[in-house]
């Protein structure tokens, strides 16, 4: 994560009085308004550059969470406060169901896309491209985006975020990560380019 990043974070932190903890036993509504609205967003449709929360994959979310606990996704600290909080393996499933059940809002698609562009990304996410390695990325992430047992779901995530995701990095990731890691080395800065385009349809 960019210095810049970790500096708006901790500010985002320090004013929503997250430091200072949440009850024992809190409701998941609580907890996620006490550790998780200032980046989420309370109903997990934050703005950004947080990735959005709401309807994503109970299961995914829990597995991210604990990535995090164990240092195996770089969060710059982000997650610590809540972590330490959230002890207890219940609580990071009940927050994690919270958000899974919210309803996603779309972000608007942006006016006037390359229908070429739009096509070769919808290609790449139906069928991949073998020839190279690139799987379909609807084996793994849904015929629209909505995400399976072992990946998150991608409709109605913030461009931004998918762009950053996408991109091959040596730092630490979880085991699910780094297959995704390996699938990038497959593909073309064209490639990648056409498939965000396609996925701010979904």
């Amino acid at each position: 994560m960019e210095a810049a990043m970790k500096f708006w974070i901790g500010i985002a932190l320090l004013g929503s009085g997250m430091l200072a903890g949440a009850p024992a036993g809190a409701e998941p509504a609580q907890q996620a308004r006490q550790w998780c609205a200032s980046c989420h967003g309370a109903d997990g449709n934050g703005p950004g550059p947080a990735p959005r929360l709401a309807g994503q994959q109970a299961g995914y979310i829990a597995q991210q969470l604990q990535a995090f606990r164990l240092g195996q996704r770089v969060d710059g600290g982000a997650h610590a406060a809540a972590l330490a909080a959230l002890a207890r393996e219940d609580e990071v499933k009940a927050l994690a169901a919270y958000f899974a059940a919210r309803r996603p809002a779309r972000p608007k698609p942006a006016a006037g896309g390359d229908p070429a562009l739009l096509a070769a990304g919808r290609k790449l996410y139906a069928e991949g491209n073998l020839a190279v390695g690139t799987p379909p990325c609807f084996s793994c992430h849904g015929d629209r985006g909505e995400g399976g047992s072992a990946a998150p779901g991608l409709a109605g995530q913030l461009p931004a975020y998918l762009a950053r995701r996408m991109r091959v990095s040596d730092a630490p990731q979880p085991d699910a990560a780094m297959e995704m890691q390996e699938i990038l080395k497959t593909m073309s800065a064209d490639d990648i380019q056409a498939l965000l385009a396609y996925l701010a349809t979904l």
